[in-house]
């Protein structure tokens, strides 16, 4: 289980922290960690890959606002397909491999691909690219190669049928996509009873969150967090308890 998304910052737009997802023939992007005054930093762990995350100092002072858009790629996706061979690491080489991607299309040297969200659409190389808040350095790149075809199929959905109408100024000439954000969950799971959350193989241990593979964000988290406390709960206090809380997705929204 893996998550693919694209940062972005520009001067012109403050973003909403909410996650939303949309319908989609596609795999499910949603806005993910929408921060202002933000800057795009790097979080590789190896020199030949890149990665990117986003952050803001305290007082939230830069001229950029950043975010990231995230498509969901599940265990049973097609685009997992060519990784089979890896059997449960497939996720985590599928990571590796985007990354990798990533740092040819920059050049190497943790040099971030670029490219402004209406040429992203477009599938054309931007002439030219604004200011970035990344700090060792941006280049233009063919960013919509980057991912398979189904995930940057998502991501231009995404963005002209449902943002673009849904918050105005959010799909911008000078919104800049940094690839590739590609850690925002764990690629990989671990394996859990779907009645009584406890790890399969294991009594009393109860995997949950990002790290167990369970979320993708903050909130997702949260809401994984009272999935298994209730599951705890059910155990020492029993189903029939007052107040008991039913059980909820654990990642994205439903409208």
């Amino acid at each position: 289980f893996c998550m693919c998304p694209v940062s972005f910052s520009h001067t012109a737009i403050l973003l909403l922290g909410v996650s939303v997802c949309f319908l989609s023939p596609y795999p499910v992007p949603f806005a993910f960690f929408s921060l202002k005054g933000g800057q795009i930093v790097p979080s590789s762990t190896d020199a030949n890959e890149v990665c990117v995350n986003g952050m803001s100092f305290s007082r939230r002072d830069s001229k950029w606002a950043n975010s990231a858009l995230v498509v969901t790629v599940s265990p049973d996706d097609e685009v997992l397909q060519d990784y089979k061979q890896y059997g449960v690491l497939a996720g985590l080489e599928f990571q590796r491999e985007m990354e990798r991607r990533a740092s040819i299309f920059g050049g190497g040297n943790l040099t971030v691909p670029v490219q402004r969200m209406t040429d992203f659409c477009e599938g054309k190389v931007s002439e030219t690219v604004p200011s970035s808040s990344y700090r060792l350095g941006v280049k233009s790149a063919p960013c919509h190669e980057i991912y398979p075809a189904a995930i940057t199929s998502a991501l231009r959905d995404a963005l002209t049928n449902h943002f673009k109408k849904q918050m105005p100024g959010y799909f911008h000439p000078d919104g800049l996509l940094h690839a590739v954000e590609t850690r925002t969950s764990s690629p990989l799971r671990v394996s859990r009873d779907p009645n009584t959350l406890t790890a399969v193989g294991a009594e009393n241990l109860y995997p949950s969150g990002e790290g167990a593979g369970y979320a993708g964000g903050i909130v997702s988290a949260a809401v994984d967090g009272v999935n298994v406390a209730e599951a705890i709960l059910d155990v020492v206090c029993g189903e029939s308890r007052p107040n008991r809380v039913e059980r909820a997705k654990p990642v994205g929204f439903s409208y």
